[in-house]
């Protein structure tokens, strides 16, 4: 028996790849059209951007709350929540939690650490990179986060919102992608996290000479990896 796993949703493109990341790879294990259980739930993104936009942590944490009751209810043994954003309020939510959850950042922060990188350039909405939970998590394992200038985080938050997370996937946006990727290369990064879920849907390892921390893909295989380990939920 595998593990249910329940996907709370914040952006319908990053949760939509992550999904079926996890469907995918789990062919090659489970066998043809075979994957873990998987209940998704979301509330609409307005409502996540309404209460990060003040800062307003504890009310992103009542939202991750109330799906992980909805998809622990639908028999769910743990969550992932396939944005790296609403992870600033997990230290208010995990806690209140009635189900374990898998945290993106330290999913990445334990690859990073196992191919012994020691510093991080973190691309994602300025609410995250600007925010304490790559620096805090990174830290843990004695690696630096590194982040875009005050102008660059700007750009990119408007490139993620009006662009990225709606799946418009301009050719001038991934230049500029690549562009920043480039250049926290040169400033001396071992490799550059796609921190925001929808960024892998516009660029790949094949773009640049950098290499790349997909959070999205890393995070849905260790959710798969999670949901193959032996269950002791009592019954």
């Amino acid at each position: 028996m595998t593990k249910h796993i329940g996907i709370v949703a914040v952006s319908y493109e990053g949760a939509a790849l992550c999904y079926q990341t996890i469907c995918a790879e789990a062919e090659a294990v489970m066998g043809e059209y075979r994957h873990p259980e998987i209940t998704l739930h979301c509330f609409p993104l307005a409502d996540y951007v309404n209460f990060a936009s003040k800062s307003d942590w504890e009310g992103v944490a009542g939202l991750l709350l109330k799906s992980a009751e909805k998809v622990a209810r639908a028999g769910a043994d743990f969550a992932i929540c396939p944005a790296n954003t609403p992870h600033e309020a997990f230290e208010i939510m995990r806690p209140r939690s009635p189900i374990p959850w898998l945290h993106i950042v330290e999913v990445v922060a334990g690859v990073a650490a196992d191919r012994r990188m020691l510093r991080l350039g973190i691309l994602g909405t300025k609410f995250l990179m600007e925010g304490k939970v790559y620096p805090k998590v990174l830290s843990n394992h004695d690696i630096k986060a590194v982040i875009p200038r005050p102008e660059e985080r700007e750009k990119i938050n408007t490139f993620i919102f009006k662009e990225l997370v709606k799946g418009t996937l301009e050719s001038s946006t991934k230049e500029y992608f690549r562009g920043m990727v480039t250049e926290l290369g040169s400033n001396g990064c071992d490799a550059v996290v796609m921190a925001c879920t929808e960024i892998p849907l516009i660029l790949n390892q094949a773009d640049v000479e950098v290499p790349l921390l997909d959070s999205t893909r890393l995070l849905a295989k260790a959710a798969l990896d999670e949901a193959l380990r032996p269950n002791n939920k009592q019954t």
